[in-house]
């Protein structure tokens, strides 16, 4: 599984949700069944890092290069609901 890139977007509410994307939809579905299931040291450093990201998702580009995610998107833990 491996990332090609990734986008940050802004979500309706005002929120940041980072997009990374896949090399085709059958490795989005891993990646995103992946950060839902497992992938909590990468959350948490992108809490840390990145403390204005709310969620995270998966996504891949289409034949026509337009970018499709999951958009019941994973939230990432706040930093401070850590300490």
């Amino acid at each position: 599984m491996k990332v090609k890139g990734s986008v940050v977007i802004t979500l309706n509410s005002g929120e940041k949700a980072l997009i990374l994307i896949a090399k085709n939809k059958s490795e989005q579905e891993k990646l995103y069944h992946h950060l839902s299931i497992d992938a909590y040291q990468f959350k948490n450093e992108i809490s840390e890092e990145a403390p204005k990201i709310a969620y995270i998702s998966a996504g891949y580009k289409s034949e026509t290069n337009e970018i499709i995610w999951e958009d019941n998107y994973i939230p990432i833990p706040k930093w401070y609901d850590k300490n």
